[in-house]
């Protein structure tokens, strides 16, 4: 063991000093809410980029016109709200499938994402006919092509278990250059779509409105999707965090953003975006509707836990997300008091057995078994909460 700890420090050592993002270019306490992104379009957006949950900003609507650029081709605003959940997201592909094939596909105005609900939101943004592209996508992603080899010691010497290489290459393969067009225009018809990752050093929650930089001139603007793409996916430890840069006060700076699910589930923004005002300026005959996908559990099965550490923690992470969620729908559920807004969701439920075949991350004949679940439960009627 003595040996063992004296070979490792050199390493540790080594690997601290070798990295390219030291906290000297990193944004501070003082000035991460001034830090702005970096763009590359002389264009003044119309709109934020991206909002913080902790600050004063409303979006899409203008008081003293009383006006919205949201639009929608129905009676009423859609949203539709998906959640992270990892492998888990195979039940939301299955839930919008069902919604497609049987003519119950909303066409939604706003569309939030966190983790792998991210992954989903372009394609349920871009319409309809992306739904069965998203479905295929969701259910062929594998360990081998997105962690690799596993790096156990990367994990102490480096910045996680990945080295994140699968992943960046999944999403630029994915999220294309006509995908993320398709999503421009998406946005110019007066759609809205939101991704959320968390700003890790500040743990808060940064909600980008991707329609909005896919819709600008940026030079950089695919590189910078597929960033946050990848960022709101990024679970630490298992992938690298994503460096975004900013500048503040003239200065180039560096953001660190992993996983949206550490700072929310799933999020409706309803603190910074209030639907209600916005359905009246759109002159709806009926009040928003909301829909939420959580893709997971929202309560825990009873389940004898043995006594081990790697045991007892890996059942704390999961009752610790099942309980993130339940606040985050609580939370939803009380702007939709507030606001007057029509909120249906829909979760996995204790009925589908939980057990996998492999020790994956993302087991196939799982993940295939729950989007069956979630796709039947559409078809036999009783998807909705």
């Amino acid at each position: 063991m003595k040996r063992f700890i004296t070979a490792l420090v050199p390493i540790l050592m080594v690997s601290a000093c070798s990295t390219t993002h030291s906290l000297e270019n990193r944004v501070s306490m003082e000035n991460y809410y001034d830090a702005q992104v970096v763009i590359d379009t002389e264009e003044t957006p119309s709109e934020p980029i991206r909002v913080f949950s902790g600050e004063d900003t409303s979006l899409f609507y203008d008081a003293k016109t009383n006006q919205t650029p949201i639009r929608s081709n129905t009676d009423s605003l859609n949203v539709l709200v998906l959640s992270g959940g990892g492998a888990n997201g195979a039940y939301g592909a299955g839930v919008l499938n069902g919604l497609y094939d049987s003519g119950q596909f909303e066409d939604y105005s706003v569309v939030t994402g966190i983790s792998a609900g991210a992954l989903m939101a372009p394609f349920a943004f871009v319409g309809k006919e992306m739904v069965p592209e998203m479905t295929n996508v969701m259910l062929n992603i594998s360990d081998k092509d997105i962690i690799g080899k596993r790096h156990f010691l990367q994990t102490l010497t480096k910045d996680a278990l990945s080295n994140g290489d699968g992943l960046q290459t999944f999403i630029a393969n994915t999220y294309s250059s006509e995908l993320i067009e398709g999503i421009a225009a998406q946005h110019r018809a007066g759609k809205r779509l939101l991704i959320g990752t968390t700003q890790f050093d500040s743990a808060e929650l940064v909600v980008w409105n991707l329609g909005a930089i896919a819709n600008s001139s940026s030079k950089n603007k695919v590189r910078l999707i597929h960033q946050i793409l990848a960022a709101s996916a990024s679970i630490p430890g298992v992938f690298p965090p994503q460096f975004i840069q900013v500048e503040e006060n003239g200065k180039s700076r560096e953001e660190l953003h992993v996983d949206g699910g550490l700072a929310n589930q799933m999020f409706l923004f309803a603190d910074h975006i209030d639907y209600q005002k916005i359905s009246l300026a759109m002159r709806m005959t009926k009040p928003p509707q909301v829909h939420v996908i959580r893709n997971g559990l929202l309560e825990m099965p009873y389940q004898q836990t043995k006594d081990k550490g790697i045991e007892l923690i890996t059942r704390t992470v999961k009752d610790l997300t099942v309980q993130q969620s339940k606040g985050d729908l609580y939370q939803i559920l009380y702007f939709s008091q507030v606001q007057g807004l029509d909120v249906r969701f829909t979760a996995m439920g204790r009925d589908f057995p939980q057990e996998r075949a492999s020790k994956a991350m993302f087991d196939a004949d799982y993940m295939q078994s729950l989007y069956q679940y979630g796709y039947q439960k559409v078809i036999e009627g009783h998807v909705w909460e």
